[in-house]
């Protein structure tokens, strides 16, 4: 519903109460008066409210920093906190000044006997890890021998299974070399890397039976046995397990470590007392056994470096341990018996 006087005359300003005061109050109030009044539009110059601010602007969390001196709107560098923290913003900061992770902290509480035990349950817990993954490559060889103690025949459980238990044996047995040879006892891999090392073993030792198979089959025909590979191939295993591998880590080690020449003949890398005790173990084995031995036996000793390594460098820490102590005059009875019988040296 419209004015009788229409639009035009209603916001034209002749009912504007303050175009009607004196022009000296006028003046007063303009210059009294925060607000500018305009005689023109006075709705145009309502102030406008602010807008409002977040929550966490309001608490003073919208940029890092807990102090007033860090609001600003210059970019600061965010203070470094620990992996551990649940502000990577640089929030609290403060209170993760004087942290020490938990590792750390049973590191520094450890004697040097600790730190060498760690070293050996380590590869104690391998050798374990070694077993169960035998036990799972040799699952039917298993089952058969369970199941002939069920349901195989009287004569097979008077003799105790004999054929089974000794597949079974043989398998768990030989699986293991295979994985130690492999280098399933390093504890630098992922469980990726123990699953390419469980089934290439798997592999080899199938393949080691296939050939025992041909091998018997053509004895029994008479003719000559087939000349085969070596088992273990540098170039075919390293393919399989990766160069990153614990088998081609061992490899490269070993060839840094041995004498020119040893690599053509696996048993120069052995003292002479060992050599010794390899060939009165492998002499009344047949050759591709025999073989198979003499690579098992490389690869195997190859693996264990890594334990001796290890084992040294425990054994120079606590040197240098004693050492530093005795220099400070706090030489325990036990750091000088074992300086009086040469450990030290």
């Amino acid at each position: 519903m419209g004015w009788f006087w229409g639009k035009e005359t209603a916001n034209d300003g002749s009912n504007d109460a303050y175009s009607k005061l004196d022009p000296a109050l006028r003046d007063f109030l303009d210059k009294e008066s925060p607000l500018k009044y305009s005689d023109t539009d006075p709705r145009a110059q309502r102030p406008q409210p602010a807008p409002q601010k977040p929550y966490r602007a309001q608490i003073g969390l919208d940029v890092p920093g807990l102090d007033q001196e860090n609001q600003t709107t210059a970019p600061r560098e965010r203070p470094e906190v620990p992996a551990e923290s649940l502000f990577q913003d640089g929030r609290y900061a403060h209170l993760w000044k004087g942290y020490r992770p938990q590792a750390e902290m049973e590191a520094a509480g450890r004697s040097d006997q600790d730190r060498l035990a760690e070293v050996i349950e380590a590869y104690n817990d391998r050798k374990a890890a070694i077993g169960r993954a035998a036990i799972e490559n040799c699952v039917m060889e298993q089952m058969a021998e369970k199941d002939c103690f069920t349901n195989g025949s009287w004569s097979k459980r008077m003799t105790m299974c004999r054929e089974e238990n000794r597949a079974f044996n043989r398998c768990y047995i030989m699986q293991q070399r295979f994985l130690k040879a492999l280098g399933y006892l390093s504890t630098v891999q992922t469980p990726q890397d123990e699953e390419k090392i469980q089934m290439h073993a798997d592999k080899l030792y199938h393949e080691m039976l296939d050939r025992e198979a041909k091998i018997a089959e053509a004895k029994e025909a008479g003719t000559e046995a087939p000349n085969f590979q070596p088992l273990i191939q540098a170039d075919a295993t390293t393919k399989a397990l990766g160069t990153e591998s614990a088998w081609a880590r061992a490899r490269e080690r070993a060839a840094q470590t041995q004498p020119p020449g040893a690599s053509a003949n696996l048993l120069s890398a052995f003292t002479p007392e060992r050599q010794a005790e390899i060939k009165e173990k492998i002499k009344d084995m047949p050759q591709a056994e025999r073989e198979v031995e003499l690579q098992l036996i490389a690869a195997e000793s190859r693996a264990q470096m890594e334990y001796a390594d290890r084992i040294k460098e425990k054994l120079d820490e606590e040197r240098a341990h004693r050492a530093e102590r005795r220099e400070r005059g706090k030489e325990s009875v036990g750091d000088s018996i074992k300086r009086l019988w040469g450990w030290d040296k």
